[in-house]
């Protein structure tokens, strides 16, 4: 099959502090290089990239420490799709099998098995977990570059809308397949070094971490008010979005007069109540920080964080009275535009 290996090379990076992810290290190699290496079956392998500087010579330089053709997002910020369109509209070859550039534990075995998948049915084919999508990891035909060109004029710029226009196939590789694992932050980059010195100890990680947005301020500055109204806007646009609230005073955890709490009471450390559709929680621990919960809600598109007004997510400072918050409606476009430029 005439396939080429199409890296995403990253938008601003911001929460990786600006570090550009295909520079990190894994066990002594790039994050580029380990993904050059599980691609190395393929026809070639592109680069896409957000921009081509001056001194470029046919496309090819060494910035990223890998000599590969390079490819221009001529769509600019508008998140992963535009990038595969600018791949698609400007490779030689049939389709490209795209991977997101945190993505440093993908495996030629892996690669193979999409491969295989693709040439029994030669449609979009993404990696799936169980019930999870996860189009940065797929093969992408150059005949659905219509439908991609007519969403992204349509300002239309989510992955997962894409899936509702055309026909594809899926490869299972499983609940918590490590092929599959993202590491897009730096807390992820910093327990992903954590795994490799002690693996059997180390928390487990999610596979694809949902953006992470705070919203700080200080005591009754309006943080849950602007929360409470924002989750259903999102909502509305098609985003799934949990909430972690961040108390520096720590809180009472059940309600008095409920089971669970006189559970509590009695002397257990944790309790769970659960029905067919949901479940409760608490549990006596030190040295918890939301890292820990955010592998809670790997389902979320979107995590919101009521409080960490010192932290280094990206965030909005609620600072009623003295001024008057913003609409819901505008702090969801912004979070939206924030999404697509990571």
């Amino acid at each position: 099959m005439n396939i080429a290996g199409y890296i995403l090379a990253g938008g601003d990076n911001r929460r990786m502090d600006g570090r550009k992810k295909i520079y990190l290290h894994r066990d002594g190699k790039t994050f580029g290089q380990w993904i050059c290496e599980a691609f190395s079956g393929l026809s070639g392998i592109y680069l896409s990239v957000a921009k081509l500087p001056e001194d470029s010579v046919s496309g090819v330089r060494n910035e990223y420490g890998l000599q590969l053709p390079e490819i221009r997002d001529c769509y600019g910020h508008i998140g992963p799709m535009g990038g595969i369109a600018s791949g698609l509209s400007r490779c030689r070859e049939d389709a490209l099998f795209v991977a997101a550039c945190d993505m440093p534990f993908i495996s030629r075995d892996a690669v193979r098995r999409m491969v295989e998948a693709y040439s029994r049915k030669p449609v979009l084919t993404i990696a799936s977990s169980k019930d999870r999508l996860h189009p940065l990891f797929g093969i992408y035909p150059r005949t659905i570059l219509p439908v991609l060109e007519r969403q992204i004029q349509n300002q239309d710029y989510r992955m997962m809308n894409l899936l509702e226009q055309v026909e594809y196939e899926t490869v299972d590789f499983g609940k918590d397949s490590p092929e599959l694992r993202n590491i897009n932050t730096r807390e992820q980059y910093k327990q992903m070094e954590d795994h490799d010195g002690c693996e059997s100890t180390a928390a487990p990680m999610p596979l694809q971490m949902p953006f992470i947005f705070a919203i700080s301020g200080y005591k009754n500055s309006g943080k849950t008010t602007l929360i409470t109204r924002l989750i259903p806007v999102l909502v509305s646009r098609g985003y799934r979005v949990a909430v972690i609230k961040h108390d520096g005073h720590d809180f009472e955890s059940d309600v008095p007069g409920t089971d669970s709490y006189r559970h509590q009471k009695a002397g257990a450390y944790g309790t769970a109540v659960f029905s067919g559709k949901r479940i409760m929680l608490t549990k006596e621990i030190q040295g918890v920080d939301e890292i820990r919960l955010f592998a809670a809600f790997p389902e979320a598109d979107i995590i919101l964080i009521e409080g960490l007004k010192n932290s280094s997510y990206p965030r909005y400072f609620c600072n009623y009275p003295e001024e008057e918050p913003i609409s819901p409606e505008k702090l969801a476009d912004q979070i939206i535009k924030a999404m697509r430029e990571v």
